[in-house]
């Protein structure tokens, strides 16, 4: 009886309804984002990947996260057959051609950052009207205006001028050109107020569409945009006459219509069309949101602002749609500012309130599995179990009542498994296990404590198949069941069973299979151990999990990928063991594993494994040695990315037989193919946007962007720079690296922070070198280069140390040709002294000498006192006149070389020992005669050899004297040795000769060495610095 009761409740309590299509995601940007105005009325890309804006108030230019406004206003009119808007046209050299208020064109130089209005184009002097529309490529620029068409031919520089009065066939169809698109064969279309008229790639016209010569304009269709497809169909929307169609094999336009009951409104003012590269055409309408159309099969999908969606459209009225260089969608909108669509932020199809009736449950997703028929069923957290059909187009949520009376949250479930004959086995938390089938939706059997068949615990976690009606099913408190659908509990196996079949606990999380013959079970905290499922018994592994995770450590997920076991943790990390090494391995957020919590594990056939967390979805591909895992070998995906949420589910994940992924979170269920998705990741270009001068903007007629080097005084020596990620989608995972060359060679990741800055840079030259990548381990992006030369202070360039040097040489040489000229000026006077001396005094001298010779002859005899006077009157004159003799030679220039020394000593030896017959030898070395002395040093050393030959001839007695002369480095050495008599060098005496020598030899840092044995003679050595 308590079967059929259930059976009818279950009948009773589905509910269906009709599912709206998965929608495309859309990401918002507003005014609060920096756009300084809602109401976007054109949208261009220029070629570095910069994103531009016209609004009404102001023109922007949007990076990936900031917008940079320039001082500009375009008109934003529409009416319900016509309109007059602002225009933005990319053109060739870094130009944007745009159409300002009042239909002014104007073009802006994006490297000088400066506005140029046009009046007249080339060498003629028409002065151009107001400007309705714009359309620039490598041969024409075509204006259109009220007046007609302008065709400026750059080459030629020559501007034609079309109208309906020009006399050409066919003739243009009206004057009031109001949008021009180029086709596939480079013509050019004229959309009109009155149909089309279309110019050959020379601007003449060929051929027209859509023409009325209803003089009222009642059947005039006015036209707002076209597009083409990739099949080469043309799209065409107007205002207030809806879209038409026009295949390439025929040669006319019909309205277009589709079967079913969504269509296009034919009262529709389209204001932009666009036929993107996968087959869609966007066209979007004022006042009715966005209409997305795949042009081969016709599926059409309508989509319209909803505030309790955050990725859906901000406004109905669409002005403009443009595609950006990165293949991304922009809509801007005339007062929900701008819509970004990019096939990487749809990687995952999504399951949430948004896109499922409101009576369907689809919040805090537990379990998920699907049938053979591809239908899909999704556990929730006590709002049910949901049924999709595999066209996904159809819903219906069964509750559950519960097994007996009193019990709360019994519509949990946190588990469901499709066995061979397509049941579906339904564990929840708390109301025990049904067993429903799938085609009819019923109930087949349900197990719960006190059951017939009872099963010993209410709460079934997990579910592994075991054979075609058996699946082995983890409890909370009843520890391992195997269950069979028809029969209950098989076997069971708990904390208290018989050796090698009795748990660490009884509480099992979850099940995976490695083989035929084992299972892994995963408890809640007594980590792992595997079950022979042919011989029952039970077999620990000893993985350490308490040690390596903490002994509160919790268990959430187990996933076998050979060789590997892998567990996931509750804030703890990823366990690996290595069933072949019996090695363990820990991987936390510290190797790069984006968040602590792993909520599910799914093994990808290429190795990956793909878990869910409390921060997004993460791909990991383990390295060889796992020791050696870092941040780049995971990959993140997040909400921005079109997931659910960032907060997943335990239990809350599936692989089905076609490779498709489902892991369920708080708002919803997620779904991909991994082989399918399209890298979120991909690098693109950075570009340096700002860069300041100690601390100021840098002055210069070229923009930020586009600067290649700079060049800096060494006061300029403290920059900053700010940088942006062009054409990455997930801004809020950008990581930025940079690095300073000649300063540095590591890169630096910056995290999200686009800045940088150095100070006190010394002068030389730099390279600052930035890229980008949304994967925090991935830095093999494009590398954005900036040249900075620092040039020194003058005083510290090559041309100045070059001057200095030169001044310094040029000193030098200058002092020395003074000291030259010094030198000779001494030489000169000295020479002069040296003759004045000897033709003056000397023959003064002679003259006293001669003259007291004379007086001396001419005394009568007898008087020998006056006699003896003029005889030592003679020997004074005489001994002068030696001494002056001497004083001339020394101060005479030509005698400075030690040659002329030596001539003069050889002289006076021979002069003294001659006369006495005294033998004697005289040896000099070459050294000693090219060496020159001063006149002081030159006169002591003569006087020094000669007071000590006059020793020798008055007191020695000697009949051999033996004298060497040697130079030996800077040291002149005189060594006189003699044969005669002797003396005690120890004696004491009165004499100044030995003190004379002693003292000249101390004046030059000289030493005298005087050897001498009484009857044995003497050696004296003189050695001073010469």
């Amino acid at each position: 009886m308590q079967s059929r009761i259930i059976i009818l409740l279950m009948i009773l309590l589905p509910c269906f309804a009709v599912a709206q299509q998965t929608p495309f995601s859309f990401r918002k940007l507003g005014i609060n984002d920096g756009l300084s105005q809602s109401s976007v009325i054109d949208i261009a890309t220029d070629s570095l990947g910069f994103v531009w804006f016209a609004t009404q108030d102001g023109l922007n230019r949007f990076d990936g996260k900031e917008v940079v406004v320039y001082r500009k206003t375009f008109d934003d009119v529409t009416t319900p057959v016509s309109s007059r808007l602002g225009k933005l046209v990319c053109g060739e050299d870094h130009i944007i051609w745009l159409i300002s208020t009042g239909g002014r064109l104007e073009k802006f130089n994006l490297i000088r950052e400066q506005f140029e209005a046009i009046h007249r184009l080339g060498n003629d002097s028409t002065l151009l009207p107001a400007v309705n529309c714009i359309y620039n490529d490598k041969a024409l620029l075509l204006l259109g205006t009220a007046q007609g068409i302008y065709l400026y031919h750059h080459r030629t520089k020559q501007l034609n001028h079309i109208t309906v009065d020009t006399l050409a066939e066919p003739h243009l169809n009206s004057n009031n050109i109001q949008a021009i698109h180029k086709d596939h064969f480079q013509h050019y279309w004229l959309l009109t107020d009155n149909g089309i008229t279309v110019l050959d790639t020379a601007g003449k016209i060929i051929q027209s569409f859509l023409y009325s010569n209803d003089p009222d304009k009642t059947t005039w269709i006015s036209c707002s945009a076209m597009a083409q497809d990739n099949e080469g169909n043309y799209w065409l929307g107007t205002y207030g006459k809806g879209v038409f169609y026009k295949s390439k094999e025929v040669n006319s336009f019909i309205t277009f219509k589709i079967t079913g009951n969504k269509q296009i409104p034919q009262n529709t003012v389209t204001e932009a069309v666009l036929a993107d590269d996968n087959g869609n055409v966007w066209i979007g309408t004022y006042g009715d949101g966005l209409y997305v159309l795949n042009a081969a099969t016709h599926k059409l999908q309508h989509y319209t602002a909803d505030y309790n969606n955050p990725f859906s459209l901000s406004y109905n009225d669409i002005l403009s749609i443009k595609k950006d260089n990165y293949g991304g969608i922009w809509l801007g909108t005339d007062g929900g500012g701008v819509n970004h669509y990019d096939k990487r932020f749809n990687n995952f199809d999504l399951l949430n309130k948004s896109n499922v009736p409101e009576n369907i449950a689809i919040q805090q997703v537990r379990s998920v599995t699907t049938d053979s028929s591809g239908g899909l069923w999704i556990g929730t957290s006590n709002l049910g179990l949901t049924y999709t059909n595999a066209a996904r187009d159809s819903f219906v949520t069964f509750h559950f009542p519960p097994y007996q009376a009193g019990l709360s949250n019994y519509d949990r479930i946190v588990s469901l498994l499709c066995d061979n004959d397509g049941d579906v086995w339904v564990g929840t938390q708390g109301n025990g296990l049904l067993i429903l089938n799938h085609q009819t939706q019923q109930i087949k059997n349900r197990f719960y404590p006190g059951a017939a068949a009872a099963l010993p615990d209410h709460t079934i976690w997990c579910m592994l198949p075991h054979s075609a009606t058996q699946v082995w099913i983890g409890t909370r408190n009843a520890g391992l069941c195997l269950m069979d659908k028809n029969k209950g509990v098989i076997k069971q196996f708990t904390n208290t069973g018989n050796e090698g079949e009795r748990l660490p606990e009884n509480n099992v999380r979850a099940l995976v299979r490695m083989d035929d013959s084992t299972v892994c079970i995963g408890f809640d905290k007594a980590g792992v151990q595997l079950l022979n499922t042919r011989t029952f018994k039970i077999i620990n592994p000893n993985i350490p999990f308490g040690q390596l995770a903490g002994e509160q450590a919790v268990l959430k997920t187990l996933c076998y990928q050979p060789p590997y076991i892998w567990i996931g943790t509750l804030g703890r990390g990823l366990i690996a063991w290595n069933e072949k090494t019996n090695n363990t391995y820990w991987i936390t957020e510290k190797q790069g594993l984006p968040n602590n919590t792993i909520y599910s594990i799914i093994p990808e056939k290429k190795g990956m494994l793909w878990m869910s967390t409390n921060n997004g979805l993460c791909s990991f591909l383990p390295p060889v040695n796992l020791h050696h895992t870092t941040a780049s070998n995971f990959s993140r995906y997040t909400a921005e990315d079109g997931l659910q949420s960032n907060e997943f589910n335990t239990g809350a994940h599936y692989m089905s037989g076609d490779s498709v992924f489902y892991v369920g979170g708080i708002s919803g269920l997620s779904m991909f193919k991994p082989s399918k998705l399209l890298n979120a990741s991909l690098p693109a270009k950075a570009a340096i946007t700002h860069i300041q001068v100690n601390n100021q903007p840098m002055e210069s007629d070229t923009a930020d962007v586009y600067k290649k080097i700079l060049h800096l005084s060494y006061q300029q020596n403290s920059l900053s720079f700010s940088f942006a990620a062009l054409g990455l989608v997930s801004q809020s995972r950008v990581h930025y690296y940079y690095r300073l060359l000649n300063y540095g060679t590591k890169w630096i990741d910056a995290g999200n922070r686009n800045y940088a800055a150095y100070t006190n840079l010394p002068p030389g030259s730099y390279t600052m070198q930035v890229k980008a990548t949304n994967n925090a381990g991935n830095t093999n992006a494009p590398i954005t280069e900036l040249n900075i030369i620092i040039h020194p202070p003058f005083w510290r360039t090559w041309w100045f140390a070059a001057l200095c040097t030169f001044a310094v040489i040029g000193l030098l040489y200058a002092l020395y040709r003074y000291r030259i000229s010094q030198l000779l000026h001494v030489q000169q006077t000295r020479n002069r002294i040296a003759s004045d001396l000897h033709d003056d005094i000397g023959s003064t001298l002679t003259n006293i000498s001669l003259l007291a010779e004379l007086s001396r002859k001419k005394l009568p005899p007898g008087n020998e006192e006056a006699t003896l006077f003029l005889k030592r009157i003679s020997e004074e004159v005489q001994q002068f006149s030696q001494a002056l003799d001497d004083i001339v030679w020394s101060i005479n220039t030509s005698n400075d070389t030690l040659e002329q020394t030596a001539a003069r000593m050889r002289r006076y030896a021979g002069e003294i020992f001659e006369g006495a017959n005294i033998n004697y030898s005289l040896f000099m070395d070459e050294p000693f005669a090219q060496h020159k002395l001063n006149m002081e040093q030159r006169r002591d050393c003569f006087l020094m050899y000669k007071e000590v030959i006059n020793n020798i001839y008055k007191h020695a007695n000697a009949t051999e004297v033996n004298i060497r002369v040697t130079m030996n480095k800077n040291h002149l050495n005189i060594i006189i040795q003699d044969n005669g008599n002797g003396f005690d060098t120890n004696s004491i005496t009165h004499r100044n000769g030995v003190k004379n020598i002693r003292r000249r030899a101390a004046k030059w840092n000289g030493t005298v060495l005087i050897e001498s044995v009484k009857g044995k003679g003497t050696t004296v050595q003189i050695s001073m610095v010469a």
